[in-house]
């Protein structure tokens, strides 16, 4: 059969072609009723009158194709046979309007080309795809449009034959007066010059019909980020006329009340997820001017804490007040999400090794938006176990309160580290969603460590008791979170820091200052970064191996092993120092290969660490490689493989890095 019910076939979608023209073919009126001479028999195309081009009647196929119906087998012998044949389908002038994907897209003939048919099915395909032309032109604005239809007769039945269609698009037609129809005392008076800019049609525009259907689509939306949330938008008006080839088009609107916005009612909440915690995920108050722009911002904060599947935010009728506004509450349905989550990943990195991570998370522990995670790591070099409480949207919308506390073990070139430890901090957050361009951190740290320091092995252990107060702010300018291509991050940290070793105290503080500028060019993308860190107030040899500055590896100086860049003791052990450096330029392309969004990057990195506590920009050290991206729905996928440059003895031939993320 020629035809499907499936909401998925060209049927289905030749039918939402036909109701986004039907305001220009159906419920356009002409305004010429010239008549036009009939034609006689095999006449071909109607000729169209004068500025009143109408659609042809279809010109019949020529009725003298010779059509076999039986064919001879070897012995001479007659054999009826069914008549099919193959065709093969040419269309010459949609091209150049853009319609030809889309026509190959719907077409009954260019869907079954190649497929054996007789020639009534053929015949009705044909007049099908007449007819599907003169609506496709339409939609962009062209009337009086003609399709010549040549059909070539097969040489024997089972062969081939050609059905080449040739279009004229006919004159292009425009509007020449749009008009507003609303009453005007519910918007000043001025229904024109609030609701015409929504329309997204001017006068002299083309009569698209995809344009104008989009409009009608987004003009309520539009309307009520405006404050109208009850907006009633009619079905336009449009005429046609002929003899000018242009058209009119009135639109009536029933803008309703200007909105306020009034109460939040929520069925289905969490338990411990009450109206005070609710109103604090709001960007308005009571009494606020309405917008859709922030009912539906409320709506995706409530699907980003994670707590709820789907989340529904309706606007409900409120009452009229004496000033005329109306209030407008909002009925919030949601339904609860499995809160908890397994997590696990896996990392590989010269001198590094196999790095795997788990977590188990209960997202609403402590209510509401209290999240409990127990985390550990499994590494080569480090092992990590450790529970976090993170206290979302605290007090403030996008703040959190963090309180952590755990374990540590490190097995470094530099040092062994058995580190006990406990966090509180306040976050102000950046998420996908809502890309902040100022973000902060503060909070304090205790620690209890025993470490082994490897360039002293006249002093191998010793026992610190660290306080520290952490600080970071950073200002992101850039476009996109996890994979930027343009803009800028500035970010600073500081951490006075008060340690006893030994019996005796001292202080310092730990200053740095990390940036990064990505700038697209075509199809590349150029991202460099500079980090600088300075130590003031200790000696190196006085503080805690773990917390001097190192370089060289995935996230620094890529090439090298970790802690592979800087001072090293007559053994080989990384010294640690008072200051680092660091600095890293990459060229980024992304495309898709093998149905796979993919990327490659060519990279330099360069880096030292220095035992003053400024950095002197001397004896830089050097990396250069290259790098596949895999692109996924949470970031992408990076594997780096990197040389040093001026290779010294014991330093790595390649370096290999396996992670998730650009590496700034």
């Amino acid at each position: 059969m020629d035809f499907a019910g499936s909401p998925n076939s060209r049927y289905f979608r030749r039918a939402l072609l036909v109701s986004g023209v039907v305001l220009l073919a159906g419920a356009a009126r002409a305004q010429d009723t010239t008549p036009v001479a009939a034609a006689p028999p095999d006449a071909g195309p109607v000729p169209m009158p004068q500025g009143a081009p109408q659609l042809e009647d279809f010109a019949p196929l020529p009725g003298n194709v010779a059509w076999p119906t039986v064919e001879t087998t070897t012995d001479g012998e007659p054999v009826e046979v069914a008549g099919d044949v193959s065709y093969m389908v040419a269309v010459t002038g949609l091209a150049e309007l853009g319609l030809e994907t889309q026509f190959r897209e719907l077409s009954s003939l260019w869907t079954k080309r190649g497929q054996p048919a007789n020639l009534a099915q053929i015949n009705r395909r044909t007049t099908e795809d007449r007819d599907l032309i003169d609506q496709l032109l339409r939609s962009i604005g062209h009337y009086g449009g003609n399709t010549a239809v040549a059909l070539t007769a097969p040489v024997q039945v089972g062969g081939k034959t050609s059905i080449a269609m040739t279009v004229t698009a006919g004159p292009i037609y425009t509007f020449d007066s749009i008009s507003v129809v609303a009453p005007a005392e519910a918007i000043g008076g001025d229904p024109l010059g609030i609701v015409k800019p929504l329309l997204g049609i001017k006068v002299g525009d083309t009569v698209d019909a995809a344009r104008v259907n989009a409009g009608q689509d987004a003009i309520a939306v539009k309307l009520a980020d405006a404050g109208y949330a009850f907006a009633v938008v009619g079905k336009p008006d449009i005429v046609i006329d002929h003899a000018t080839r242009t058209a009119t088009l009135l639109q009536t609107i029933d803008l309703g009340k200007p909105g306020v916005h009034g109460a939040l009612r929520m069925s289905g909440a969490l338990q411990g997820f009450d109206d005070k915690h609710l109103a604090l995920l709001a960007r308005f108050k009571p009494g606020d001017p309405f917008t859709d722009a922030g009912r539906d911002d409320l709506r995706r904060a409530l699907i980003h804490t994670g707590l709820f599947g789907t989340v529904s935010v309706r606007p409900v009728a409120g009452a009229i007040q004496a000033d005329g506004t109306q209030v407008v509450d909002l009925q919030i349905t949601t339904e609860a999400a499995p809160a908890r989550t397994i997590a696990a990943s896996v990392g590989y990195s010269t001198g590094q090794g196999i790095r795997v991570e788990g977590s188990w998370t209960h997202r609403n522990l402590f209510q509401p938006e209290g999240a409990f995670t127990a985390r550990v790591v499994a590494a080569e070099r480090e092992q990590v176990l450790t529970g976090e409480i993170r206290k979302r949207n605290f007090r403030r919308r996008d703040q959190s309160l963090t309180l952590r506390g755990g374990f540590t073990a490190e097995q470094q070139d530099a040092f062994d580290a058995t580190t006990v430890g406990v966090l509180a901090a306040i976050d102000r957050e950046s998420n996908i969603i809502w890309q902040k361009p100022i973000t902060y951190s503060v909070g304090v740290e205790l620690l209890a460590t025993r470490q082994r320091d490897r360039s002293a092995p006249d002093d191998p252990n010793n026992t610190y008791f660290i306080l520290a107060f952490p600080g970071a702010i950073t200002w992101d300018r850039s476009d996109d979170l996890l994979n930027p291509s343009k803009g800028f991050r500035l970010s600073g940290r500081v951490s006075p820091e008060f340690s006893l070793r030994s019996g005796q105290n001292f202080n310092y503080v730990k200053l740095q200052v990390d940036g990064s500028v990505y700038q697209p060019f075509g199809d590349f993308v150029l991202a460099g970064r500079m980090h600088v860190g300075g130590i003031a107030g200790a000696e190196r040899g006085r503080i805690a191996p773990d917390r001097r500055f190192y370089a060289g590896g995935g996230g620094s100086v890529r090439g090298y092993d970790y802690q592979g860049v800087g001072p090293q003791d007559a053994e080989g052990s990384p010294t640690g120092g008072n200051s680092l450096v660091e600095a890293s330029a990459e060229v980024r392309y992304r495309f898709e290969a093998f149905g796979s969004d993919l990327g490659v990057v060519g990279f330099v990195d360069a880096g030292q660490v220095y035992p003053t506590s400024l950095p002197k920009f001397t004896d830089l050290r050097y990396g250069v490689g290259i790098g596949l991206r895999y692109f996924t729905s949470f970031g992408p996928v990076r594997i780096d493989i990197a040389t040093p440059i001026a290779r010294r003895e014991g330093e790595p031939r390649a370096a290999f890095y396996v992670s998730i993320g650009q590496a700034f």
